[in-house]
Formats: C-alpha cells, structure tokens, sequence
C-alpha cells in the first residue's frame, strides 16, 4: 500500500541500531533540525541488533509503504562505518532513502525498483572533518536534511547503477513441508518470521523448536492467557506468539532459527 498526501511538512525517519542509553540519535537529530529546521522526524526504532543489516531490511521494508511521497528515510545500520563501503541515496516510489550500500535497501529495492542511486560524495554537505567512526552525524544526517529541504539527489554524488545484495531468504517447500525462518522477534516477545500467508496450507501445524501448534489463531485472545499461538500478523506473515506471554523467550527463539509447517493432518 502506498499513501499520497499533499502539503506536509518534510518527513524523515530514523532507523538504527543505537538504542537510546547514549547521545548518537539525539545528535542526528540536532544535525538535521539544524539544516532541516522544518523536518518531521520520525523514529521507525532504534533497537535494531547490532549490526544486523537483515533485520534493518525487513523492518524498513514492512514500514516505508505507510509514508507519504517526498519522505526521507535515514538508515544507519552502519557495521562497516570507517571502511570502504559507499553510502547511498536512491529514489524509491516517490520516496528518498539514504543508506549504506550494505544491503539494508535488498528488501526495498525487490518491492520496488528504485528510480535513481547516487553515491553519496559531496564533501560540501558533510560535517568536516568526518569522523572515522560516526557517519551518522557526518554524511547521513546531512544528506537525509538535503533531500528534505529539496536538494536534487544527483548533487549528492555520482549516479550508480551497481549496489550490494543480499541473498533473498524466502521459506522453501521439501517433501510436503514448507520451511521458513525467524526474521524477527518484536519488544513483546513475538516470534516473527518470513512464511507469508499465502505460503500456508490448509489447517497448517506449525513446528519451532520441539514446540507444535496446530491450526492458525483468529487473535490473541482467541486461546487461552499462556498458550502458544500461531498467527498471521500486521506484515501478513506467519507468527508465532504467546497470550500476554513472550513466546520467544519461552522458545528460546533467535532470528535465523527454522520454522516448519505442513497439513495438521499429516
């Protein structure tokens, strides 16, 4: 789903793996308030893991289709910051995104072509001199406020045609069974994963770890207070949760973990 609306001041969200226990989102805000002075800034989350450039993807993918056109996404899920990896910014849908050419923008970019890459290179936009170690405040805050107060995105840098993949994990079918993965696990200890709905059988019976579920829940509170539960959720994936419970934490559950389904009947 895409949302049009006209008139709004410029939007740009924050996506990153800081938390909040330190200063770093509150100075990329600063920097952006300071040369975007009329930004809307919006925190998509700062709990990213560490480093972890698949789940950044597939929270950036679930989010950006619910923004308005002309928003600006900064993403900062940044494990090479200091090396030789390039930054980007690309015209998705109407939208901007400023990222690092890490594969974060993989999920994105197979929703939607993009329209235009640059290389993010212009010395003239980034706070000098940049740090070794927080691009963040440098070069993507002062990129995402240029694209929101309306500089083109060729005066960014040089237009690309090649940027970093990462392989698409989607849930197979072996032998009668479709197996998927964990992609994420969210603050109340749902467990996530990448078996979308219409990868589902009838009646499916759902298998993580030695635990079985059989059949698909109407709601959460459709069982039980403390039962396991399978569910389609808000991204019309397949989840796996517990009544006012963490299912992850009584699973021990990890992003990457398998997921099985097939007929209950079988």
């Amino acid at each position: 789903m895409r949302i049009d609306m006209s008139d709004t001041p410029p939007i740009i969200t924050l996506l990153t793996d800081f938390g909040t226990r330190d200063i770093y989102v509150g100075v990329v805000k600063g920097v952006i308030l300071a040369r975007c002075g009329a930004a809307r800034i919006i925190d998509l989350s700062h709990e990213v893991g560490q480093g972890n450039v698949h789940e950044g993807g597939y929270l950036l993918a679930s989010a950006w289709g619910y923004f308005p056109k002309a928003t600006v996404h900064c993403v900062v899920i940044d494990p090479g910051v200091g090396g030789d990896r390039r930054i980007l910014a690309a015209e998705v849908g109407g939208q901007h995104f400023v990222a690092p050419d890490n594969g974060v923008l993989t999920e994105v970019f197979n929703d939607t072509a993009p329209t235009r890459v640059v290389s993010v290179e212009n010395q003239s936009l980034m706070i000098q001199p940049v740090s070794q170690t927080f691009h963040g405040r440098d070069i993507f805050a002062p990129a995402a406020a240029a694209l929101a107060s309306g500089t083109k995105l060729d005066d960014l840098g040089p237009a690309t045609q090649s940027w970093l993949k990462l392989p698409r994990v989607e849930p197979v079918e072996q032998d009668g069974e479709v197996i998927g993965q964990v992609v994420h696990i969210d603050r109340f200890g749902n467990i996530i994963t990448n078996i979308r709905a219409e990868d589902l059988p009838n009646e499916p019976r759902v298998q993580i770890a030695r635990h079985a579920i059989h059949g698909l829940a109407e709601s959460y509170q459709s069982v039980p207070r403390g039962e396991l539960l399978a569910i389609v959720g808000s991204t019309g994936r397949l989840e796996i949760s517990i009544n006012q419970g963490e299912a992850a934490g009584l699973l021990a559950a990890s992003v990457g973990d398998p997921v099985y389904v097939r007929t209950a009947s079988e």
